[in-house]
């Protein structure tokens, strides 16, 4: 009898410690069963110029950009648009393995001058920010083809849009400056009618001007200098916008048929003055 007791004491005692394994270990979570297949960490990686001429802050050269390609390659990441993050939080499509973007801001010509043939040889993806104010100035003034200051025109837009190789991004149409604004900053004394007011026209006017000569709508924004607010992520999706592309440096981690995410999309600045080693060691991007 006594040697059943001890027998049967085991068994529960063996059942006990099977029930808190599977239910309390830090692993599992009645709150949180999220299937780790439905997750992705994903760098944003934030490029401006690309030039031969001059490397800095915010200028790389197409030699770099080229090694930073052919790195990321080596090391399992796919190129995607910044629409691909936008269905896989929508539930719609799934992202590979190791997703990465390339974004380019400003709309510079040495964008489609230099890195359009690398990320086509590549066959990579990237998106491109476009200030429109810029874009309209190089379309009528002629001064097109300088890689040093020349900005890209409506035709080029539409065809890095249409090569399936670039998606399109609105970095707005004449916010991207300091004064009287900083960016799409509220200014001091203006009403939150009037913002919403200047926001909006602004914004439109580059969406109506990338529809009528490009035949494109974006729905990925691209905050200047990073500067934003509830106000503005407000308005901002109000007009449409899905997608909000930061200067917070940082990895994000998405989640499948989770969008909040994206109101707030980390970037990091590929900076010219460090080699493709030393920059992706830095972010831990292996």
């Amino acid at each position: 009898m006594k040697k059943s007791i001890i027998i049967f004491n085991s068994i529960i005692l063996i059942c006990i410690i099977i029930y808190n394994l599977y239910f309390f270990s830090p692993s599992y979570s009645f709150a949180d069963n999220t299937n780790v297949e439905d997750i992705r960490a994903i760098p944003i990686l934030m490029y401006h110029s690309v030039l031969k001429s001059r490397k800095g802050q915010y200028s790389v050269s197409p030699s770099m950009l080229e090694e930073d390609i052919k790195y990321l390659k080596k090391h399992g990441y796919t190129a995607v648009f910044i629409q691909d993050i936008i269905d896989f939080c929508e539930n719609k499509k799934d992202l590979p393995k190791k997703p990465v973007v390339l974004t380019f801001d400003d709309g510079y010509y040495n964008n489609f001058y230099y890195a359009y043939p690398l990320i086509k040889k590549y066959n990579f993806k990237a998106n491109l920010n476009v200030i429109g104010c810029f874009t309209d100035f190089s379309t009528t003034s002629g001064d097109i083809d300088n890689p040093n200051y020349s900005y890209i025109t409506w035709d080029e837009i539409k065809t890095l849009h249409d090569s399936g190789f670039f998606e399109i991004g609105n970095h707005t149409y004449k916010m991207h400056s300091f004064k009287p604004r900083f960016g799409i900053a509220q200014k001091d004394g203006e009403s939150d009618y009037e913002y919403n007011q200047a926001l909006t026209k602004d914004v439109m006017k580059l969406e109506n001007k990338l529809k009528d000569n490009c035949n494109i709508r974006t729905n990925v924004f691209a905050y200047p200098f990073g500067k934003y607010s509830k106000k503005s992520e407000t308005i901002l999706k109000n007009l449409g916008f899905k997608a909000f592309l930061t200067c917070n440096e940082g990895i994000n981690e998405v989640k499948k048929g989770e969008t909040k995410t994206l109101t707030l999309l980390k970037r990091i600045n590929r900076t010219g003055l460090i080699s493709t080693e030393e920059f992706f060691e830095k972010f831990k991007i292996k």
